[in-house]
């Protein structure tokens, strides 16, 4: 695959926000002559799995004119308008497919909203969700749920949970809401870093008229976990955790404890732990 082809598939998954190789991605803007200060300036990587990663766009104004200047902007209209170009990809599906564990059912099952906004549930949902940000936490749920409890103080019900895969960002989609919405309370267990607040911030926003409380779910001994890890903060998590020390933010306390350890937590450590 040219390199220019390669660079054209990488911003259609940043548009559809599908994951990538970042390190891949990186290289590939730097070949290009983008400066690294305009790469961090632009882009945030969100982990959603070993090496890869959803990129949240962070300047918008910036990010077009990059895209115009390297040439790699499509029709937008439709999904169908841009596979007249190869590049279908880069438009976001209209719909969505949600991988959710029910008390109900003994495996995972698939909640399926279609492009109209209509959603299909094999089983109905429950009172209550947990949300997972990454697929190998979701995958060693049993363990993760007795972590959650004898480590987090988290107490669910006895019946009508949910746990479903976030798929990192992808969650905030949204025809998510109307699913959502129907949960009496949310507890989101995200990596504990600026891509697991932004993620929180944004459904906490879309859900915010119909009320449904959300919860960061954070481990009683954070300050021990943060000890043992070696994921320093750059430069932009520093800015990105300054902008939650308002009054305002529910992630305030916690920002704070980040910044005074300079440090994050990714969320597969509780399977390590």
């Amino acid at each position: 695959m040219s390199s220019d082809k390669l660079l054209r598939k990488m911003f259609s998954a940043v548009q559809s926000e599908e994951p990538l190789d970042w390190a891949k991605f990186r290289k590939a803007l730097l070949d290009k002559e983008v400066t690294p200060s305009t790469i961090d300036a632009y882009f945030k990587p969100i982990r959603v799995g070993s090496g890869t990663y959803t990129v949240e766009v962070v300047d918008l104004q910036g990010y077009q004119a990059l895209v115009n200047h390297l040439g790699v902007e499509v029709d937008k209209t439709s999904r169908a308008a841009a596979a007249l170009h190869g590049r279908s990809h880069a438009v976001p599906v209209s719909g969505n497919l949600v991988i959710v564990q029910s008390m109900l059912s003994s495996a995972p099952v698939v909640y399926e909203c279609d492009s109209s906004g209509q959603w299909t549930y094999p089983v109905p949902p429950g009172k209550e969700l947990v949300l997972v940000e990454n697929l190998q936490n979701f995958l060693e749920r049993a363990g993760l749920l007795t972590f959650l409890g004898d480590r987090c103080g988290l107490t669910l019900p006895s019946e009508g949970v949910d746990m479903a895969y976030a798929v990192g960002n992808a969650i905030t989609k949204t025809c998510n809401k109307r699913w959502l919405s129907q949960y009496e309370r949310i507890h989101c267990v995200f990596d504990i870093d600026p891509g697991g607040f932004r993620i929180y911030e944004s459904l906490r926003r879309m859900l915010a008229a119909g009320g449904t409380p959300l919860t960061f779910v954070v481990p009683n001994d954070l300050d021990a976990l943060l000890e043992k890890t070696h994921r320093f903060l750059s430069e932009s998590d520093r800015e990105a955790l300054a902008k939650h020390l308002s009054g305002e933010s529910p992630l305030r306390s916690l920002a704070v404890t980040l910044l005074k350890a300079g440090k994050t937590l990714e969320q597969e450590s509780y399977i390590y732990d």
